[in-house]
């Protein structure tokens, strides 16, 4: 054995007299890479490790942070008079939205001055129903997460434009909706959340346009008018001398403020076929609205919807007292969605 070994050894010593100074070199490079590579290796298991412990922890943090905010036995039970339906609640669900006015109602600096009934109760003089959603939600607020956020309420569009006059006036409007950003170009705003192609909101199924009749393009062409530049030389327009003349543009997973519009018409039938006066509806509120179009001015330029109260809706509708032919319908205002 002791022979072998030494042998070995031998045969060993002899390999590395033939090699080279540059073999050896190398050998030692790839022997040092090698290392690298496996502490490296290591060194990302141990992060990764330490990556999902810290996960963990947060995890574990958040849940108890949840358990705490809704076993809170420090919090106040509030009995509420609801136009005369009774409902109950806690204190921090209804200041749930820092800096609203429903939460300075029930921060507890102005409770002597609550208008109460017989039996105690703090009286709000507002549509139960209505309230009643506002209440569901911010409950929902209180055990929501990121990835499983509260769903906003579901109304009636007959009861639309009240639910968002009381959002706004209990100052719940940005805490239930969000930032909704600048007042903007509204389809371009849709493409860019929904990074689709503008010419193609309609193919992407993010707005329905309906025309009353239609002489133009093919229905399948009309979302071009929404466009950047809408149509050139071609329009959207109704059969020629048919009436009613309507424009509905449904959005199917947005809703929508529209605070100002913009219609360029066809300058080659715009004597004959494009009426100076329409009726503009948003949701359930409707303004009359005017422009003179020549073939000097075929554009409106920016014109403000003034009269509409700046509650969100899903529909548009124009009116148009005769016939029209519009190359480019641009609206401004803030998206928000569904």
């Amino acid at each position: 054995m002791e022979t072998t070994s030494n042998g070995s050894r031998n045969a060993n010593r002899a390999t590395l007299e033939e090699c080279s100074f540059e073999d050896l070199a190398a050998a030692v490079t790839m022997r040092l890479e090698q290392a690298r590579e496996r502490t490296a290796q290591q060194l990302a298991e141990v992060e990764a490790a330490q990556r999902k412990l810290d996960e963990k922890k947060q995890h574990l943090e958040e849940m108890e942070q949840r358990i705490f905010a809704v076993a809170d036995n420090g919090d106040d039970l509030i009995e509420l008079n609801v136009g005369g339906q009774h409902m109950s609640t806690t204190r921090k669900v209804l200041c749930s939205a820092e800096g609203s006015l429903l939460h300075g109602m029930f921060s507890g600096n102005f409770d002597s001055g609550h208008k109460r009934d017989k039996d105690g109760r703090i009286f709000l003089d507002v549509d139960p129903d209505l309230f009643k959603k506002l209440l569901s939600h911010l409950r929902l607020r209180r055990i929501s997460s990121p990835e499983c956020p509260a769903p906003l309420p579901h109304v009636p569009e007959d009861q639309r434009a009240e639910y968002e006059m009381l959002v706004k006036y209990y100052g719940l409007d940005t805490f239930m909706y969000g930032d909704v950003g600048q007042s903007s170009n509204i389809f371009e705003r849709i493409a860019e959340l929904a990074c689709v192609n503008q010419s193609k909101l309609q193919t992407a199924e993010l707005v329905r346009i309906t025309l009353s009749s239609t002489g133009g393009v093919p229905a399948p062409n009309h979302e071009e008018v929404l466009g950047a530049t809408g149509f050139h030389e071609r329009s959207l327009e109704n059969s020629y001398g048919a009436h009613p003349n309507t424009i509905t543009i449904k959005f199917l997973r947005h809703r929508v403020r529209v605070e100002a519009m913009e219609l360029r018409a066809k300058v080659a039938d715009i004597v004959a076929h494009m009426a100076n006066q329409w009726s503009f509806r948003h949701g359930s509120e409707s303004i009359d609205m005017s422009f003179s179009f020549s073939r000097v001015e075929p554009e409106t330029g920016r014109l403000a919807t003034t009269g509409l109260s700046g509650s969100f809706t899903d529909e548009v509708v124009w009116f148009f007292l005769r016939d029209f032919c519009l190359e480019h319908i641009v609206l401004y205002g803030r998206v928000m969605a569904k």
